[in-house]
Parts: structure tokens; C-alpha cells; sequence
């Protein structure tokens, strides 16, 4: 008989579910709900289980918006609080494992298909080298993929959001001066972020009509406003500095992977303007730099590929 496990992404608008046979990196049953239409993960991942007549799993596998080393775990952008044991009981899984959904998408870096990667720059390292995964959405996140001897990987969930911007200019200083609030510690996820990309926007035209990070995104792809293009600008620089500084303090020689909402609907923009420059541009080792490669995630469920591979045999 077939062993099937969930897999599952969870943010703090959808709950996105599917089904693997077990050894397999296949996910079957797709299903996106939206969380506004539940009280709890717990409903939530009990009604796709439910409606697809499935009552018994051989294991289960859920990445989460959220720090997971606690007990009682509560989504980031969502009051739904939980625990990997109530997790458990509710998909009925022999074996359940909880990770952040940055440590998931850590897994499925090399799993990911290359038709569902766009290189920029680089070299690709034929063996095994330390990855990182980044990306820009609700927050900024991040995890680093590390090879362990003889084989495997091990995923290391990071909190680059949480660092101080890198500023190199008088008007750069500028901007995050007006963008800050008195007092405060202004950090990069507040400008590296849709939020941030918005309230960039509203500090450099503040009448401005652009009301949605999408919005201002949308505007600056096509080219329809001055202050959106010269943020989506600044934008991609300062995306560019946080991935270069984490690729030289870690020695990422096998990648830098840039995944979420936003880079895909940057793939023109990363590969012709300044992003590969910014991002090498360390100085007098910029050498060191130059044959790291980056690569913009463009599967639509990358974390269903990370939650498959920390499933247990």
C-alpha cells in the first residue's frame, strides 16, 4: 500500500497543502484555502485532508511564516497560535515535523529544477558548497544551506530582517533618516519588504497616488512614475548589498537564491541593471565575489520541494 505525507506552506493569508508518495519529490493535490476562511491551521489542514477522504498519514512536513523554536508557536501576519503536537494530532501523521518556512526553502535548494531557475552571473559549483536562500515578501527572510559529510544537508534559519540597512551614501542616509522614527533602530526588512518598498514610496512623494506596495511595483515596471522607478531602483541596490554582504560572511560559493513574491517579478530588472554589480562590489575582494552564482526561485511551490525532502524515510 502507498504511504502518503503532507506537505504544507503556511502564510498569513493562505494555507497551501499538497500530498507526496513516500520516497518520491512529487506533490500531488495542490490546494491553496484562504486562511479567512478558518479559525485555526488546525481546521485548516483538517478540511483538505478531509475533503480528499485521507484519515491517516505516514508523516507530514508543515513550513510556517513564523519562528518555530518554541512550544506554542503563533504565525507572524496571523493570530493563529498552535504546536507541533496539535499540529500532529490534527493531520494524524505517524511522524510530523514543523519547520520555517525559510528552513524549508533552504531543503529544496537542490531539488529545485533549472528550468525553474534564472542564473544571474556566476559560476555553478559542481560540488557541494554552503547556499543561501533570501527573499524580500511580508518581511525579509533568509536560511543558509550547509553539505554535512559524507552526504546530506543541514538548513540554518537566519533573521536578516532584523539587521541595520547598508547605507554608503549622503543621500541614501537621507532617505532612511526620513523614513525612521525618531529614536528607533531602522532596519533593512522595514525598506526590503513590500511594506518597505511602499513606505519608501510615500517618504520621496508623499502625495503621491500609488496606494499598495503593488501598486508602486506595478508603476515602476511600466515605467509610469518618476519616484516609483527611482525606488524600485534603490530597491534592487540595497537587495543587492544584503545578499553580497551574506554571500562574503558566509563564502557562498554554491549560491545565493533569491525566492518570495517579489524577485520573480524582478527578473528583467536583476539581470540588466545594477543588481550583479552591487552585489560584487566588496572592494579589493571583489574577486571573491565574481564566480558566486545568484539565481531567482521561479517554482510556484519551492517549500513543498523542502518540506518532501525533511520527510523521514
Amino acid at each position: 500500500m502507498t504511504k502518503l505525507s503532507l506537505v504544507g506552506d503556511i502564510g498569513g493569508t493562505n494555507s497551501r497543502f499538497g500530498l507526496v508518495e513516500q520516497g518520491s519529490m512529487v506533490v500531488n493535490h495542490v490546494e491553496a484555502q484562504k486562511n479567512d476562511n478558518f479559525t485555526s491551521l488546525e481546521a485548516s489542514v483538517s478540511h483538505y485532508l478531509k475533503q480528499l477522504g485521507v484519515t491517516s498519514l505516514h508523516a507530514a512536513a508543515i513550513a510556517v511564516a513564523a519562528p518555530v523554536d518554541r512550544e506554542v508557536i503563533t504565525l507572524t501576519n496571523r493570530d493563529w497560535t498552535f504546536s507541533a503536537n496539535s499540529l500532529k494530532a490534527a493531520t494524524n501523521a505517524s511522524s510530523f515535523r514543523l519547520l520555517n518556512d525559510f528552513e524549508a526553502l533552504a531543503y529544496s535548494l537542490p531539488h529545485i529544477a533549472e528550468a525553474d531557475l534564472v542564473q544571474i552571473g556566476g559560476v555553478k559549483s559542481e560540488t557541494p558548497h554552503v547556499k543561501i536562500v533570501l527573499g524580500p515578501g511580508t518581511g525579509l527572510g533568509m536560511s543558509i544551506l550547509a553539505p554535512i559529510k559524507p552526504k546530506g544537508w543541514m538548513a540554518l534559519p537566519c533573521e536578516p530582517g532584523h539587521i541595520t540597512l547598508p547605507i554608503e551614501s549622503q543621500d541614501e542616509y537621507n532617505w532612511r533618516d526620513l523614513m525612521r522614527e525618531p529614536g528607533e533602530i531602522f532596519t533593512t526588512e522595514q525598506a526590503i519588504s513590500g511594506g518597505g518598498l511602499y513606505l519608501m514610496y510615500k517618504t520621496i512623494a508623499p502625495t503621491g497616488k500609488l496606494e499598495t506596495p503593488e501598486s508602486v511595483m506595478q508603476a515602476a515596471l511600466a515605467g509610469h512614475d518618476a519616484d516609483a522607478l527611482k525606488v524600485l531602483d534603490q530597491f534592487i541596490v540595497w537587495l543587492a548589498r544584503i545578499a553580497g554582504d551574506a554571500a562574503m560572511i558566509l563564502q557562498a560559493r554554491g549560491g545565493v537564491y533569491l525566492a518570495g513574491g517579489i524577485a520573480p517579478a524582478l527578473v528583467d530588472q536583476l539581470k540588466s541593471g545594477k543588481f550583479r554589480s552591487v552585489f560584487e562590489n566588496k572592494g579589493k575582494m571583489s574577486h571573491v565575489m565574481m564566480p558566486i552564482p545568484i539565481y531567482i526561485i521561479t517554482d510556484k511551490f519551492p517549500a513543498f520541494k523542502g518540506c518532501a525532502a525533511a520527510l523521514p524515510a
